[in-house]
């Protein structure tokens, strides 16, 4: 009894530590999400708005009140004679033309709005980043495993090429032929995991991770079809694309900062409290007015903020131009590897896996030579491949559609 005790210990032990160490399990959604989690650029970008928080508070502040002291009736050489000297304490305070101040917290909101436009645009080109790493690193390993399953294939026929080489019906040539092609199958096996390890460490970093931690992916590469048109998607950007809507801020950001340089011909104010010391039951006080009569610094700050208005009318017709032709870019790419995945499905896979079947079959019967049939298994297992590329390319290029003109704005 103790001994079947100790056993089920042992096992129970034994399924805990390898449910333990065990990888955890992440699929496409879950790396997106921890990705706008933990991503570094996404940070510091969600910091930026702060930033811009933090800027917009001091365009709106209204300026500090100054502390004035005054001492008045000083003689004015060391042998006059001084008269009554009287001593003032006073508060003074400035005062912008009224709706100055406003205007320039209606400027700091526009840098808020920026600031979460560019977050906006950096999540998305984030998420469009862990798109392209995760996918690499599914097909890394898909491809690892079909050239596995290539490699037990020839196996067999090996062993079945040995049989007929012991009994004669088969030449030494033809065991060479089959080994250096399990060697390179061999290679490419290296060369996939080497690959999906750096797509995986990739993947890692922009997860905000160390790129050594394993995961397993849950998500795999499988195609769906393209349910839109480039004008649904092109209508749907014209509202949604960070870009877009950035550039329209800076238009509306550039007309305010226009009619603000235009009050700055409009003068300031100052107001002020004092309290003497010789009359101590009364009190003064006084009223500043600037006078901008000097009109150099508002004609420059007027002719800045309009040639401003207008660079960003121009700019604005450039980016609409300059997104709507990428995504236009995009889309026709994914439309062509969707193409060459269809002809993977519709027919291409299956009629060499038939006809890798028949000869098969038809090797046995001894219809066919080894090395026909073994280029035709170097067709299959190359088929195979493609067909989950084509896969991996199409999902990259919807990627791509969904940050084209992101990536690489102004």
């Amino acid at each position: 009894m103790k001994t079947v005790m100790s056993a089920l210990l042992a096992l129970i032990s034994l399924a805990a530590h390898s449910f333990a160490t065990s990888p955890e399990g992440l699929s496409l959604e879950d790396a997106v999400a921890l990705a706008l989690k933990q991503n570094p650029l996404v940070l510091a970008a969600e910091k930026e708005a702060a930033v811009a928080t933090g800027r917009r508070l001091q365009m709106r502040a209204v300026p500090e009140p100054e502390l004035v002291f005054s001492n008045e009736g000083l003689a004015f050489s060391p042998r006059g004679k001084n008269g009554e000297r009287e001593i003032s304490l006073g508060i003074e305070q400035s005062l912008e033309f009224p709706g100055k101040r406003a205007l320039r917290g209606e400027l700091g909101r526009f840098g808020e709005e920026r600031a979460a436009l560019e977050a906006e645009r950096t999540r998305l080109c984030v998420a469009a980043r862990v798109k392209r790493a995760y996918y690499r690193t599914v097909l890394s390993a898909r491809s690892a495993d079909s050239l596995q399953g290539s490699t037990v294939l020839l196996d067999r026929l090996l062993e079945n090429l040995l049989l007929k080489y012991q009994s004669g019906s088969a030449s030494y040539s033809d065991i060479l032929r089959a080994r250096v092609e399990k060697a390179r199958l061999q290679n490419q096996i290296i060369e996939e995991t080497r690959n999906g390890d750096e797509a995986r460490a990739e993947l890692n970093l922009l997860l905000g991770r160390d790129g050594g931690e394993s995961f397993l992916l849950t998500t795999d590469i499988i195609y769906a079809p393209l349910d839109r048109k480039l004008e649904e998607v092109e209508s749907a950007a014209r509202e949604t694309r960070p870009s877009l809507r950035l550039s329209a801020l800076r238009r509306r950001e550039t007309d305010t900062g226009l009619v603000l340089a235009r009050k700055g011909r409009l003068p300031d104010f100052s107001f002020g409290v004092y309290f003497p010391s010789l009359r101590t039951n009364a009190w003064g006080f006084s009223l500043g007015l600037s006078v901008p009569i000097w009109g150099q610094r508002w004609k420059g700050e007027t002719m800045e903020a309009a040639a401003a208005r207008e660079i960003a009318v121009i700019a604005s017709s450039r980016e609409e131009r300059r997104v709507m032709g990428a995504i236009g870019n995009a889309f026709r790419s994914a439309q062509s590897a969707e193409s060459q995945v269809r002809v993977f499905e519709q027919r291409l896979l299956k009629d060499v896996e038939d006809d890798l079947k028949l000869s098969l079959d038809n090797y046995r019967l001894g219809k066919v030579e080894f090395f026909n049939l073994l280029d035709l298994t170097r067709t299959y297992t190359a088929a195979r491949l493609e067909h989950l590329k084509a896969v991996t390319l199409y999902l990259v290029s919807l990627a791509d559609l969904e940050v084209a003109g992101e990536e690489y704005a102004d």
